[in-house]
């Protein structure tokens, strides 16, 4: 069993990977073999400066890899081995944070097909964490992360929090010191586990046919 956990923050460390790393700590209490990717120490690069290598079946009737070289095919392989995965993205200027959406943006290079993309992510249980005041479009960036999850097979656990909701300022990092924070993060933990819980016992009774 194994849990991954992705802060995709611009800086070292702040209340993203202080979120994972909470949350990824409590599944290790519960067996999960752990780990955690801290999009700051990786090279994500957004799609740029290709020929579509991505379509290239159906503009030239080949396979083509894509062009660009860094650690994003790396992480979405650790994705693949995984069976939890949750993902802390951050709110700029409005919206999710760009190393997000470059790292999603580049699936299409990586994983050639829908069926593989549901096969090998979709159907992982997924929890989402987002961290930013509604006033300063958290709530729009929650519903981009949200619906960048719409087809998943067991409808993400989410939570967004909001720094402003405890009298703090979002650049601190401080959010995992309040014990709200942490009620709400052991929701999730709850939540993660009966999702985990429900697959297995599906998977249980298509085994027994």
């Amino acid at each position: 069993m194994k849990a991954l956990g992705i802060a995709f923050s611009a800086r070292k460390r702040g209340n993203c990977l202080n979120c994972v790393e909470y949350v990824l700590a409590k599944l290790k209490d519960q067996g999960f073999e752990t780990e955690v990717i801290n999009a700051y120490d990786c090279d994500i690069k957004p799609c740029s400066h290709c020929n579509y290598e991505c379509f290239a079946d159906k503009l030239r009737n080949k396979n083509e890899e894509c062009p660009i070289q860094d650690n994003v095919p790396a992480i979405y392989a650790k994705m693949k081995d995984a069976d939890i995965i949750v993902l802390a993205v951050p709110t700029y200027s409005g919206k999710a944070a760009s190393l997000y959406c470059a790292f999603t943006e580049r699936a299409q290079g990586i994983i050639k097909n829908y069926e593989e993309f549901k096969d090998t992510i979709l159907n992982k249980i997924i929890a989402l964490i987002i961290i930013g005041n509604v006033p300063a479009g958290g709530d729009l960036a929650y519903h981009t992360v949200i619906l960048d999850h719409h087809d998943c097979k067991y409808p993400p656990s989410s939570v967004l929090l909001q720094a402003a909701e405890y009298g703090q300022s979002s650049i601190l990092g401080t959010l995992t010191e309040d014990e709200r924070v942490k009620d709400r993060l052991n929701n999730l933990v709850r939540s993660i586990l009966d999702d985990w819980k429900n697959k297995q016992e599906h998977s249980a009774l298509l085994a027994d046919g």
